[in-house]
């Protein structure tokens, strides 16, 4: 009766070792020579096993990328959760998003670097930017979101902040939280947010 669990913990495990195999490969290898083999031998798996799990190794990028976005965005959002002043409230969740980038560097790079030359519609990276574009439309207040385009200069700003911290990625991750006085200096006239707000 026992053997069902444990199967099922062998397989998730496996699973992690095949998607950190990835994150190796693509590390040595970038996203676009990337091959299944690569990350089998990374994975030190089998193909059986990389079979089991993952179609091909587009599959295995995918899923990867998407458990990756969740693990990185999971504290921007717990942050933005808890109640506060707006501007608080957008440098915490900044300041969880830039740290969830810092604790996770190969996550951060597979999905703000490998992803978009992987993936023809970008769609990891622009789930980074939809989230954070999300927050910018609620954090902005009312009397200025009705004078502002929206969502579109959400979506503008949202993207101009990513790709800020991709670029930071891009030249070594250096410390990615000093970015978040940069990117605040940024968002905060942008979005007519001051410190009453």
């Amino acid at each position: 009766m026992s053997a069902g669990p444990s199967i099922r913990v062998a397989h998730a495990l496996e699973r992690r070792r095949i998607v950190d195999g990835l994150l190796v490969a693509v590390g040595r290898r970038g996203p676009a020579a990337l091959t299944e083999d690569d990350v089998i031998e990374a994975a030190g798996s089998s193909g059986g096993a990389f079979h089991e799990h993952f179609r091909d190794v587009d599959d295995c990028f995918d899923f990867a990328c998407e458990a990756g976005v969740d693990i990185l965005l999971g504290p921007m959002v717990a942050a933005w959760s808890v109640p506060r002043r707006r501007p608080e409230r957008l440098g915490a969740a900044l300041g969880a998003l830039l740290g969830a980038l810092a604790a996770q560097p190969r996550l951060a790079e597979l999905c703000l670097l490998h992803s978009p030359a992987r993936q023809p519609d970008r769609r990891t990276y622009e789930r980074v930017v939809d989230s954070l574009a999300e927050l910018l439309l609620d954090v902005r207040p009312p009397f200025a979101a009705a004078r502002a385009p929206r969502p579109a200069g959400e979506q503008l700003l949202a993207r101009g902040a990513v790709g800020l911290i991709a670029a930071r990625l891009r030249e070594g991750g250096g410390d990615l939280e000093e970015l978040r006085p940069r990117l605040l200096a940024l968002l905060l006239p942008a979005l007519e947010l001051d410190a009453t707000d």
